[in-house]
């Protein structure tokens, strides 16, 4: 699932910063969007793998 971060943070040893677009498992990405960490990007074009 593609998330939009809202904050900078960390997640398996790697930076995702504010702003940028990553594709992380749909558990996750649920998680991070209720807790207002991150906003569905499933829309977006350009985004980075997270394993």
């Amino acid at each position: 699932m593609k998330i939009k971060m809202l904050v900078q943070s960390q997640y398996k040893s790697e930076l995702l910063r504010e702003g940028k677009v990553y594709d992380v498992k749909e558990e996750t990405a649920k998680r991070w969007i209720e807790s207002k960490l991150a906003v569905d990007a499933s829309t977006e074009t350009s985004s980075k793998t997270i394993k």
